[in-house]
C-alpha cells in the first residue's frame, strides 16, 4: 500500500523534497528571506507567477520555496540540460524551452535599419534568413521578427515586435536568431495548467544584473489569453519581486513580493479574438505594471544606492519597520527620485542639487572608512567597555567556527570563489544586456557546493577509513555529523564577521586621520539627516499620493505612472514651489516659506518613519527634538 501511495503521489513527494533541501541550502547562503504580500496568492491553482530575473537559477529556487503552491518552471533547454540544475529541474516538473537567442550567430555583411525596412550591404538574406527569423544588431539586447525577404540585400520587419530605434546610415554587424516553433511547449504548458497546476515564467527571457526590467516576452499573454481560448479557463498572473540586497555575496538578504493576481477580464477576451496582437500588448502592460509595483526601480545603481541612503536616513534611528514597510519606503523614494529627475532634467534645483551631493559624499566616507549607517551614531559612545567585549566575543565565535570552517567549509568556498568569478567574466563576455554579470555568481556558487560539500565529506570519510583505526561505525557518525558542524560554523563565522565589523570603527580610531573624520561624523549625519527630511517637507506636496498617502497602492499607481506621457502628469495641480491648491492658511503659508516651527507630515506613513510609531492622524517631528545646532 505504501509503494502504491508513493508512485501514485512520487511527483509530489519529489517536489516536497527538491523544496526542503532548497530552503535549506538558502537559509545557509542568504541569512534573512523576507517574504511579503503572501496573502496575494489565490489558495487553489491554477497560477502563472512571473517573476524579475536578476539572480539566474536562485530566482527560481527563491519562488519554489517561498510561494505555497507547487510550482512548475519554464526553463532554457539549455540549463534543463544542466547536469546539476537539469537534474532539479526535472525532480521539479520543468518545462523545457528553447529560445532563440540560445542560437545565435553572426552573419555576412552589415545592416541599416529605417524603420521597418531593412538594408543589407554584403548580406545573403534570401540563402541566410526566412520569414520568422529573428535579427539583432550586435552587442545589442532587443530582436526583430523578419516579416519578408525581399532580396539579398532588402527585408521587412514584423510589427508584431519592438519598433528598432532610429538610426544612421553607419551599417552595423548582424546576428540571426533561428525560428523556433514553440507549439510543443504551449502544449505543454496548457496541459499543465489545465490540470489545476501552477507554472513560473521570468518574461525577461534571459538573467541580468540591472536595476530595472528588460522588455519582457510575450508568452505569459499567449498562455494566459490561450488557456481562455482552449479551454474557457481564466488563469490568474501573480506578479513577483525579487528584490536582492548584495544577493550576489555570501550571506545576503532577499526580500520576495507578491503582488495582487492580474485576472484576464471579459472585455480583453472578446479584444483577443478580434486583435490578438493589441490583446497581447494590454495584458503584458498590465503584467508589467504588476512586476514593477513589487520592485524598486531605479535608472542605475548610483540612484539605488542614493534612494537605500535618504530612506535609512529619512527614518527614525531606533525604529526597526517591517520587511513591507521598508519595502514600501524604498519604493517611495525611488518612485519619488524618478519624478523630480523627469520634472527638472539637466535643471535641478540648487537646493537639490546640493543635497544629493552631500549625501553621495557621505556614502564615499562611509565608504573610505569601511562603516555601516546604523554605526555612525554609536561613534559619539564610550567604546572601553565594548571594544573589550567585542574582542573577546570575537575571540570566542572564531575559536569555535575555526575547525568546522576550515577543514568544512574553506576548501569549497575557494574553489567556488574562484570559479564563480572565472564563470562571471565568460558571462559579461557574452552577454548582451549584464552591467557586470553579478547575476551568476550566486548561482555557480550554490551549484558547485551541492557538488562539492558531499564529494569532500566522502573524501575525508574514505581518507578516515583508510588512514586512522577508527572503526566505520564511528567515521559513520562523523560523516552523518558533517552537514551540523558545517552549519554551525558558518553561523559562527558570520558572528565573528560582525563583530569585526563592529570592531572596526574602534580600531579605526587609532589612525590620527580617521579618528579626527570619525569625531565629526555623527554631527554631520544628524545634520543631513536633518536637512533631507525638511527638504521633503519641504517638496513632499510636489510628489502627490507618494507623500500624502498612508497606503499607496502601487499596481495602481504604477498603471498610471506608465500610462502617463509625462510623470508629472501624477503630481497634483500647482506651481513648482510647491503650492497645491490648498487653502492658504496660516499654518500652510508657514509651511511654503519655510518658517514652520514643526515639520507637519500630511503622510502617517512617512510620520510613522521618522517618529518610530503609526497613527491614523497626521504627526508633527520637532527638528528641535532631534537636532540641535551645538551637536554640529
Amino acid at each position: 500500500m505504501l509503494v502504491h501511495l508513493f508512485l501514485t503521489h512520487s511527483q509530489e513527494f519529489l517536489y516536497d523534497g527538491v523544496r526542503v533541501f532548497f530552503r535549506s541550502i538558502l537559509s545557509i547562503f542568504f541569512r534573512q528571506i523576507d517574504i511579503v504580500g503572501i496573502d496575494n496568492i489565490p489558495k487553489h491553482g491554477p497560477i502563472i507567477f512571473s517573476g524579475n530575473h536578476s539572480n539566474q537559477f536562485v530566482d527560481g529556487l527563491m519562488v519554489l520555496t517561498t510561494a505555497q503552491h507547487r510550482v512548475g518552471f519554464l526553463i532554457a533547454e539549455k540549463s534543463y540540460k544542466h547536469p546539476v540544475v537539469g537534474t532539479f529541474a526535472k525532480l521539479a516538473g520543468a518545462v523545457p524551452v528553447t529560445r532563440p537567442q540560445d542560437s545565435a550567430r553572426p552573419m555576412q555583411g552589415t545592416i541599416v535599419i529605417r524603420g521597418r525596412h531593412v538594408e543589407g550591404q554584403g548580406t545573403v538574406f534570401l540563402r541566410d534568413l526566412v520569414p520568422g527569423d529573428k535579427v539583432r544588431i550586435k552587442g545589442q539586447a532587443d530582436q526583430y521578427k523578419v516579416e519578408t525577404v525581399a532580396s539579398d540585400e532588402s527585408l521587412t520587419l514584423s510589427e508584431d515586435g519592438p519598433l528598432p530605434p532610429a538610426q544612421a546610415t553607419a551599417a552595423s554587424a548582424f546576428e540571426k536568431l533561428a525560428k523556433v516553433d514553440q507549439s510543443r511547449v504551449y502544449n505543454a504548458v496548457f496541459e499543465h495548467l489545465k490540470q489545476g497546476r501552477c507554472i513560473g515564467i521570468f518574461p525577461e527571457g534571459g538573467s541580468h544584473d540591472r536595476t530595472d526590467l528588460l522588455p519582457l516576452k510575450m508568452g505569459i499573454a499567449l498562455i494566459a489569453l490561450g488557456m481562455v481560448d482552449k479551454y474557457n479557463i481564466t488563469v490568474p498572473i501573480v506578479p513577483v519581486g525579487l528584490n536582492y540586497f548584495r544577493g550576489h555575496r555570501f550571506r545576503g538578504r532577499v526580500v520576495v513580493e507578491f503582488g495582487p493576481p492580474i485576472r484576464v477580464p471579459e472585455d480583453l477576451i472578446e479584444l483577443y479574438r478580434s486583435n490578438r496582437r493589441e490583446a497581447y500588448q494590454r495584458l503584458m502592460a498590465e503584467v508589467e505594471d504588476g512586476m514593477r509595483a513589487t520592485l524598486v526601480t531605479a535608472p542605475d545603481y548610483h540612484a539605488l544606492h542614493l534612494v537605500y541612503t535618504a530612506r535609512r536616513l529619512f527614518q527614525k534611528d531606533n525604529w526597526i519597520p517591517s520587511p513591507g514597510e521598508k519595502m514600501d519606503l524604498n519604493r517611495r523614494f525611488a518612485e519619488g527620485y524618478k519624478i523630480l529627475m523627469n520634472k527638472y532634467g539637466d535643471e535641478r534645483p540648487a537646493a537639490l542639487n546640493e543635497l544629493e551631493r552631500r549625501l553621495n559624499d557621505y556614502q564615499k566616507t562611509l565608504h573610505r572608512l569601511g562603516l555601516r549607517d546604523y554605526q555612525v551614531p554609536t561613534l559619539r559612545e564610550d567604546d572601553s567597555l565594548r571594544l573589550c567585549y567585542t574582542i573577546a566575543h570575537l575571540f570566542l565565535v572564531f575559536t569555535l567556527a575555526m575547525l568546522p570552517s576550515l577543514v568544512l567549509n574553506a576548501p569549497v568556498g575557494v574553489i567556488a570563489r574562484f570559479v564563480s568569478s572565472r564563470e562571471q567574466k565568460k558571462a559579461l563576455a557574452a552577454s548582451r544586456v549584464k552591467i557586470e554579470a553579478r547575476d551568476v555568481i550566486m548561482s555557480k556558487k550554490i551549484t558547485l557546493s551541492i557538488v562539492l560539500v558531499p564529494t569532500l565529506w566522502i573524501v575525508y570519510a574514505v581518507l578516515l577509513l583508510r588512514f586512522t583505526s577508527l572503526p566505520p561505525s564511528t567515521v559513520a557518525v562523523l560523516f552523518f555529523s558533517c552537514p551540523i558542524f558545517s552549519y554551525l560554523g558558518v553561523m559562527a563565522t558570520e558572528a565573528g564577521i560582525l563583530d569585526a565589523k563592529d570592531l572596526k570603527p574602534v580600531l579605526l580610531r587609532l589612525l590620527p586621520g580617521a579618528r579626527k573624520k570619525m569625531a565629526t561624523l555623527p554631527a554631520e549625519r544628524t545634520l543631513l539627516q536633518h536637512d533631507l527630511r525638511a527638504y521633503i517637507h519641504e517638496i513632499g506636496p510636489e510628489l502627490g499620493s507618494l507623500y500624502t498617502d498612508k497606503t499607496v497602492k502601487w499596481e495602481e499607481y504604477i498603471r498610471k505612472s506608465s500610462s502617463a506621457t509625462d510623470l508629472q502628469s501624477l503630481l497634483p495641480s500647482g506651481s513648482p514651489n510647491g503650492k497645491d491648491g490648498r487653502a492658504d492658511t496660516e499654518d500652510t503659508r508657514g509651511e511654503r516659506n519655510g518658517h514652520a516651527s514643526s515639520l507637519s507630515f500630511t503622510s502617517p506613513a512617512l510620520a510613522q518613519a521618522v517618529n518610530g510609531r503609526g497613527t491614523p492622524s497626521p504627526l508633527t517631528f520637532k527638528p528641535d527634538e532631534q537636532f540641535n545646532k551645538k551637536d554640529a
